[in-house]
């Protein structure tokens, strides 16, 4: 086994790395690392340094390489397993991120680095969607340090997966986190909301676009119970939010460095992200209306559903591609050919609804195959409002998508959607049911195997053909506007049988 040679560099060089990495200032941390490395490439704590570092910046690649020269000069040490690791985790490299920290453990020296590795690992499993597995080192870890706060956050998630919605209380934990920051409205800051009635709150949005949607589901609930209620969302909901909840204040700067508020909406009494409303309006099933609550442009869609009764055929909305590399884009990422059999078995006229310019697969899909009616509508799907967006996918007949936002648009508008779910998938789909409680038009499709969607298309494929063979096609007939999508309740009861249980299937 290799052993760390002696450092020719000093204590205090380590020690400024060490402050600047935990104050956040990477930049100066890199710097000192890097003369470091230059003065002796092999300096096995430079590289533990390096790794973590890299990782913190972005550079992931960078981070992974790190961490394995630092494994190969210092084999012993678990800290150099740990940061290799995390950054296999990042770049959804499951497995080797699963042996080097069952390494780490093996070779931590403390209570305190076990937990840091238990922690690490129960967090690999939850993004790897393997909520069960997740849960049981959790609570392990729970075993020996009941009050470790990031251990009950991470079981907050395995709750919520399996429906336990005990669960808000440990995701409350995570608030005020990288990914989901603590927003302040005053100084000193204001409190957050504990739920009780007649208080002015402001509601701001957190995580992403998907989200806020999703979440948006429980902001009537607070409007009925408060005095007043400001929604702080992101600036391309704000029209969709403005109509869907006139009852409230709605402004588009959450991420603004300044709200440009009315004076008297900054007089609030608390403040909540709006996820964590659930912990006071959502705590058994039955709570979850799962029906339709947000209101499209009535113009716009009177526009859409214009044009697509034009094509006097079923028009069916389709995104491909979905997430960032932080949150498993690796697996939610199909090609259109993948969805041939869908293709072939309902002639429909296919919609792009992904949120970036898709021309370039449009263009060499069409020239593969012109016998497929597919088009992207730019000024629907890449405008900076997404009242542009929501109206055409409120106008649809159906929509078919990998895991991403476009699901949540067309379950909160009511709009009939099958949503592909990867293995590696979050709480909110949890990892057996083949519905979720935030949508009643919402049915999942799970994959069974990691890197494999043959069967999964096979199915929607044949889901889609017998819906469409039994219910019209609403696009040949514009619904007034008291009626957009009243006709939903008449499908969805018949519609819900005609899908298979997906079945529970093990983590590939």
């Amino acid at each position: 086994m290799a052993t760390r040679r002696r450092s020719i560099s000093s204590p205090e060089q380590y020690r400024k790395v060490e402050q600047f990495a935990t104050e956040g200032k990477l930049e100066q941390a890199w710097k000192i690392v890097n003369a470091m490395l230059i003065d002796d490439p092999r300096d096995a704590r430079a590289l533990v340094a390096g790794s973590f570092i890299m990782r913190r910046m972005g550079h992931l690649p960078a981070a992974y390489h790190f961490g394995r020269a630092a494994t190969q000069v210092w084999q012993s040490e678990f800290s150099g397993w740990l940061n290799l690791g995390h950054a296999c985790g990042e770049m959804r490299l499951v497995d080797e991120a699963e042996r080097c920290y069952k390494r780490a453990v093996k070779l931590v020296k403390n209570e305190r680095d076990r937990l840091d590795v238990m922690l690490n690992i129960a967090a690999l499993y939850l993004d790897d969607g393997r909520f069960a597995e997740a849960e049981a080192i959790t609570r392990d870890m729970l075993k020996i340090d009941p009050n470790h706060r990031k251990a009950q956050a991470n079981l907050g998630f395995c709750q919520l997966a399996r429906r336990d919605w005990e669960g808000w209380k440990g995701y409350h934990l995570c608030i005020g986190s990288d990914w989901r920051p603590k927003a302040v409205y005053r100084d000193p800051p204001e409190p957050e909301w504990d739920g009780s009635p007649g208080k002015t709150v402001a509601i701001y949005g957190d995580q992403g676009l998907g989200d806020e949607i999703s979440f948006a589901s429980m902001l009537p609930d607070a409007i009925a119970v408060s005095k007043k209620v400001i929604i702080d969302c992101d600036d391309r909901l704000e029209g969709l939010f403005r109509r869907s909840f006139p009852e409230a204040k709605v402004y588009g700067t959450r991420r603004a460095k300044e709200g440009n508020w009315a004076k008297e909406d900054w007089q609030i009494d608390c403040s909540l992200p709006i996820g964590q409303l659930g912990e006071f309006f959502r705590l058994k099933d039955e709570d979850f209306p799962g029906t339709p609550y947000l209101k499209p442009d009535p113009d716009r869609v009177r526009m859409w559903m214009s044009l697509f009764a034009a094509k006097r055929k079923p028009v069916i909305g389709i995104a491909w591609t979905g997430g960032i590399p932080k949150t498993n884009a690796r697996n939610r990422r199909l090609a259109l050919a993948d969805f041939l059999p869908v293709f072939k078995a309902v002639d429909a006229h296919y919609v792009s609804l992904q949120y970036k310019d898709a021309t370039a697969d449009l263009m060499a899909f069409r020239f593969a195959h012109p016998e497929v009616d597919i088009k992207q509508y730019a000024y629907g799907t890449l405008t900076p409002d997404y009242d542009d967006t929501a109206a055409l996918i409120a106008s649809l007949d159906y929509v078919l998508c990998i895991q991403t936002a476009v699901a949540h648009t067309a379950g909160a508008l009511g709009v009939p959607v099958t949503v592909l779910v990867p293995v590696a998938t979050q709480w909110r789909y949890g990892d057996t049911h083949d519905t979720v409680p935030w949508y009643d038009c919402l049915r999942v499709i799970r994959q069974a195997k990691t890197g494999h969607w043959e069967n999964e298309i096979g199915r929607a494929a044949s889901e889609l053909s017998t819906y469409f063979a039994r219910v019209p096609s609403r696009a040949r007939t514009p619904a007034p506007d008291d009626r957009l999508r009243d006709d939903i309740n008449h499908v969805r009861p018949a519609r819900v049988g005609d899908h298979q249980p997906p079945g529970d299937h093990a983590p590939a």
